[in-house]
C-alpha cells in the first residue's frame, strides 16, 4: 500500500470552536433524513421531510488538559470541522448533548461526548484552529480529590462522571429544512461513581438511602502533579447516594464504590 493510500492519525484534525483537540481516538459523524411517505399533489416522489435534518458527532479522546468543551453545557452552540487528507467536513450549529469523563490513578483520562448538529453539516466547511489548550498532564497517585458533605479525601482510585443535556429544536412549517431555535431544557442530569481505597472508610447504613433527603454537593478535582493546581474541577450538585458496594480480593486492596445521581438546575 502506498503512503498516499493511507490516512494516519497525525493526518487527521478535529477543531471545535477554534480549539485543535489533542488526543482524539475516534470520531463518528452520522446523520438522518426524516422522510415520510406522503403521496400528495405536488410531491414528485411521494416523500416529504417531516422534521429538520439532524446529525450527531461522537468524540472519544484522551484528555490531558482543562477541556474547553465543558463550557458548552448550556445555550451556546458549537462550530467545528474534521479534516483529513486534504478534505474537510464541518458544521455550524452544534449543541453538546452528552459529556462523560473516566479517570483512574496513573491512567490517561478519557472523555466521550456527543454533539447534536441542527445546522449545516457539509463537505469543504473547515474551521481553522486559533486557540491552544494548556500543558498536557497525567494523574499521579493522590492527585484526585473529592470534597463535600463535610469530607475531603485524596484516596480516590478512579471515578466516572457524566452529564446528559436535554434540548428541544423548534421549527415552523414553512422552514422545515432549518431549525428556528434550539431550546435548552434544564435540569442537566448527572451520574457519577467513585472508587475509594477503603482505609478509614466504612459503608453507610442501608437506612441512609431511605432517610437522607438533604441536598448535598460534591466536587471532584484532578490536580497537576507539579504545581498541585486543579486542571479539572467537576461539580456534582444536589446529589444523592444511589448505591454502594464494599469489595475485597486476595489480589486487590479493599475498596468502596459509591454511585451518585444529581442535577444542575
Amino acid at each position: 500500500m502506498n503512503r498516499s493510500d493511507t490516512i494516519l492519525q497525525y493526518d487527521q484534525l478535529f477543531v471545535v470552536n477554534g480549539y485543535k483537540l489533542s488526543g482524539v481516538e475516534s470520531v463518528s459523524v452520522s446523520h438522518s433524513t426524516p422522510l415520510e411517505n406522503a403521496l400528495t399533489l405536488g410531491s414528485l416522489f411521494g416523500y416529504n421531510l417531516n422534521n429538520p435534518f439532524q446529525a450527531q458527532i461522537s468524540l472519544q479522546r484522551n484528555c490531558l488538559y482543562t477541556d474547553p468543551l465543558l463550557a458548552f453545557t448550556g445555550d451556546s452552540p458549537l462550530s467545528g470541522s474534521f479534516s483529513y487528507n486534504g478534505q474537510s467536513y464541518g458544521f455550524t450549529s452544534g449543541f453538546l448533548s452528552r459529556y462523560a469523563v473516566n479517570c483512574g490513578i496513573g491512567e490517561i483520562p478519557s472523555v466521550a461526548c456527543d454533539i447534536i448538529v441542527y445546522g449545516d453539516l457539509k463537505p469543504s466547511l473547515e474551521v481553522s484552529p486559533y486557540q491552544n489548550h494548556p500543558e498536557l498532564f497525567i494523574p499521579s497517585p493522590r492527585s484526585i480529590t473529592v470534597s463535600g458533605d463535610n469530607t475531603s479525601t485524596n484516596r480516590v482510585t478512579s471515578f466516572s462522571y457524566e452529564l446528559n443535556i436535554n434540548r428541544q429544536p423548534i421549527f415552523s412549517i414553512d422552514s422545515y429544512k432549518d431549525v428556528d431555535e434550539v431550546v435548552f431544557l434544564p435540569p442537566i442530569n448527572i451520574s457519577a461513581s467513585l472508587n475509594f481505597d477503603a482505609a478509614n472508610f466504612t459503608p453507610e447504613n442501608y437506612e441512609f438511602f431511605i432517610n437522607s433527603t438533604e441536598k448535598k454537593n460534591f466536587n471532584i478535582t484532578i490536580n497537576d502533579r507539579k504545581s498541585n493546581s486543579g486542571i479539572y474541577n467537576l461539580n456534582i450538585p444536589n446529589i444523592q447516594l444511589a448505591s454502594q458496594s464494599l469489595d475485597s480480593s486476595a489480589e486487590n486492596k479493599l475498596t468502596i464504590s459509591n454511585s451518585y445521581i444529581g442535577y444542575l438546575e
